[in-house]
């Protein structure tokens, strides 16, 4: 019996199953779920059982267990295909789009009644926010196959927050809180106007540009919370 070509078969055999495995884990493995990954681990297992078989069966005149070993290959993987199909399809039509149409976060995205600014791009769908500030999970393939309308935001997220400052507080000390927090979450274009003017005090507005619209949110909890911790410390000092 010659051994060249089982030692061959084997050599050939492992390098493509790691390289298999590698491939699937670096690419799908955010994609594909838990009982689908072993799956596919299956069916490098049975390819590079195949290979083997396929290299060294001349040698050792295994040809029926080849064709056994390669039917199974190509029963699981139609399996595989059918039930994973949606989600790679989704997953492989992102990598597409995201590149081609040159989607980024901060991006204003219209399509049909839905509209929002992109925060998230996902592996198989792109979330956006809307002006009611819920989100919006869109997969990639409606974005290929219907018209959308997009404006780019290189300047950024516009946020704007209201905010009520009682007529004992010093105004002056509200800006400069205000803008120690927009220092530290890199809000640009700062501003801080007066909106209205009351009895018992006024309502200001505090706008700027913030690079990533998912901080909004967070942004704002932390003004809110170092201005009303501000106006506390102001009431203890004149109470």
């Amino acid at each position: 019996m010659d051994f060249t070509s089982v030692i061959l078969g084997g050599v050939a055999a492992v390098i493509v199953f790691l390289l298999a495995m590698y491939s699937m884990k670096r690419f799908f493995s955010k994609a594909l779920t838990r009982e689908q990954m072993y799956l596919v681990e299956f069916l490098a297992l049975l390819f590079s059982i195949s290979l083997f078989l396929a290299i060294a069966s001349p040698a050792t005149q295994m040809h029926n267990l080849f064709f056994l070993v390669l039917a199974a290959f190509v029963i699981a993987m139609g399996v595989l295909v059918l039930g994973t199909w949606r989600v790679l399809e989704q997953y492989l039509t992102g990598l597409f789009v995201t590149r081609v149409l040159d989607l980024h976060v901060g991006d204003y995205v219209e399509l049909d009644d839905m509209r929002g600014y992109i925060t998230t791009l996902e592996d198989t769908y792109v979330v956006l926010r809307d002006p009611r500030r819920e989100y919006v999970y869109i997969p990639y393939t409606v974005l290929l196959r219907r018209p959308f309308r997009r404006i780019k935001a290189p300047e950024g997220h516009e946020v704007r927050i209201r905010l009520f400052v009682p007529s004992w507080q010093e105004l002056r000390r509200v800006k400069e809180v205000v803008g120690q927090v927009a220092k530290e979450y890199g809000l640009e274009k700062l501003s801080v106007d007066v909106e209205k003017i009351g009895v018992r005090g006024v309502v200001v507005v505090v706008r700027g540009v913030l690079k990533d619209p998912r901080q909004e949110d967070e942004l704002k909890y932390a003004v809110l919370d170092r201005v009303y911790a501000e106006f506390q410390s102001t009431r203890g000092e004149t109470g």
